[in-house]
Parts: structure tokens; sequence; C-alpha cells
């Protein structure tokens, strides 16, 4: 019932305003012609807008100024990563290797007593010493150094000691 009283109401408003704008006077249709022509009139005499940059920010610079330069590889590599890089590789101690033939895993002690895992590719020392090889009692590290135009190669081995019995 509700929604039949609805629809009626709902119709009886589209004829209402339908009937309304076809009986509209012919001065209320000159009135609105005349304001319409008024209008676009208006908007042609306008002067296009052009934007002066002098003296403004450009939009699409960034606020923050940054280096577009790269930066070197030398910075990064002087500040040490892990405690294994602040010490020479002489003042580590293997004490010992586990692991088979095909993964193994070194422990190195520094001389404070501290213990750390070595794995292969570990970076140890302050030359930028790499692990390339970890045998059942020594491990192997490489340096990378400059020498007169040419990148020179040394290979330092740090053996398996085996401590004095203690008493």
């Amino acid at each position: 019932m509700h929604i039949l009283l609805a629809s009626i109401a709902a119709l009886w408003l589209l004829v209402s305003i339908s009937t309304a704008a076809v009986t509209q006077s012919p001065e209320a249709k000159a009135q609105s012609a005349d304001v319409a022509e008024t209008k676009i009139s208006d908007l042609k005499t306008v002067p296009p807008y052009k934007y002066n940059p002098i003296g403004k920010p450009d939009p699409f610079k960034p606020f923050i100024e940054q280096e577009l330069s790269p930066k070197k590889k030398t910075e990064s590599r002087t500040l040490p990563i892990s405690p294994l890089q602040r010490e020479g590789i002489e003042q580590f101690r293997l004490v010992g290797v586990s692991g088979d033939d095909h993964h193994r895993i070194a422990i190195v002690q520094d001389v404070k007593g501290k213990a750390y895992p070595i794995f292969l590719g570990t970076y140890i020392g302050k030359n930028s010493g790499r692990v390339v090889e970890i045998l059942p009692d020594r491990i192997i590290v490489e340096e990378k150094g400059k020498a007169e135009d040419k990148a020179k190669t040394k290979r330092l081995t740090i053996k398996l000691r085996k401590d004095e019995v203690e008493e």
C-alpha cells in the first residue's frame, strides 16, 4: 500500500514539473537567454592566464637537495661492518672447525676471548680479507691489495692450534 502511494506521488511530481517547464512565459524564457548570453560574452573578454615563474619556487624541484653523483666505494669500506673487520687477521685464533666436506663452519676467537662463527665468504681483517676455503685444520683468507696499478691478491692461512693441556 505504501509503495503504491509513493509511486503515485512521484508520478504527480514529475507531471507537475514537466508542465511548469512547458507553461513558462515567453518573458521568462527571454530573460534566461539574456543571462546565458552575457555569461558567455563575459568569458570571452577575460584575458588568458599566464604563469610568471620569476621569484617563485619551481614546483617540480624537490625540497631537499640530494647529490646526484654516486658515492665512491672506498667511502663505504672505511667503517668496519662487523667486529671481525676491526682487527687484523693475526689477532684471531682458529678454535674449531665443524661440518663435512661440502659444508664447513669455523670458529675463531679474538684477543678478548669472544668467539665468532666463520662461513665461506665472511669478511675478516682490516684489509677486507675474505674466507675462500675452510679445511679441517685451517682456514684460508684472501686479501686484495693494490700495488702499482695492479690488483694483487694475498692468501693468508689461519691454522688450528691445539691448546696445551690446562691444569
